[in-house]
């Protein structure tokens, strides 16, 4: 998940001396989907009291010194096109914080009134247009964001850029993260030293598995094939206009999506033990 660069660079937003590198494959075409919609991951967490804000902020100092990819700003050249992980040498992220007022303020504009304020907080933090435009500064990889909500509880939400931190990695640090909590924001977890990108961890050879392509493929074309006319949305003439898709399968309805995928290709549960 991290990762030092090989060259030294000096940028006009950064006084102190940075590493940069190239961002690879996989981490140029995240670059590329943020604008458009996607690319924004977020991890949120809902306590039943407020966190000492020194501690965070301590813990996510402890996280991006020991993952150097997390203190990363994405830099654009706009001649070229083409983009770069700038590392400074010390941790920069600053947590924002918002109080109830502003927190229901928040809530309000982006609910209709009848949904979770927690949701209602995740939606708008995975909407947030942080990266829609690259140019002309560098931007950070990641925020943190704390809302006060009623009730005595408290969201805190990270928001990455998944160039950096994608949803398997996000998955290993949120555990990372619970881990320096439980350690007032100072508990030991060693520093990454990793400076390619994703595609040149891969060894040698490994890079092309046929068999596990066609698995996909099956996978992909068998669901594809249902369409979307199959799906029953609910509430469609609301007011509310979300930008994010939900759909809850209950056990009988997974059961006859099955059937049908099966119906339209066997193959798929041939294959659907090594996918998973």
């Amino acid at each position: 998940m991290a990762h030092n660069g090989d060259n030294e660079a000096q940028s006009p937003e950064l006084s102190e001396p940075i590493e940069a590198r190239a961002v690879g494959g996989t981490e140029y075409s995240w670059c590329k989907a943020v604008p458009i919609g996607t690319g924004v991951t977020v991890l949120g967490l809902l306590l039943s009291k407020p966190p000492e804000i020194t501690i965070l902020q301590n813990a996510l100092h402890n996280l991006q010194n020991s993952h150097p990819i997390l203190r990363s700003k994405i830099h654009l050249d706009p001649s070229t096109q083409t983009f770069q992980f700038l590392t400074p040498a010390s941790s920069n992220v600053q947590v924002q914080q918002f109080d109830l007022a502003s927190t229901a303020r928040i809530v309000q504009a982006q609910s209709n009134g009848d949904d979770d304020p927690f949701h209602t907080l995740l939606e708008d933090q995975l909407n947030d247009k942080t990266w829609c435009d690259y140019a002309p500064r560098n931007l950070d990889v990641l925020y943190a964001s704390v809302y006060t909500l009623a009730h005595d509880r408290v969201a805190v939400f990270l928001r990455l850029h998944t160039a950096a931190c994608d949803r398997a990695a996000a998955v290993a640090l949120l555990r990372e993260l619970l881990h320096l909590f439980s350690g007032a924001g100072t508990a030991e977890i060693g520093e990454e030293k990793v400076s390619l990108a994703i595609e040149d961890l891969i060894p040698e050879g490994k890079m092309h598995k046929p068999f596990w392509a066609r698995g996909l493929d099956v996978l992909g074309y068998s669901f594809n094939a249902l369409r979307f006319s199959n799906l029953n949305f609910v509430d469609a003439a609301s007011l509310r206009r979300s930008r994010i898709v939900r759909l809850q399968l209950n056990a009988e309805e997974t059961k006859n999506l099955l059937a049908v995928s099966y119906q339209l290709n066997p193959l798929l549960f041939s294959n659907i033990f090594v996918l998973v």
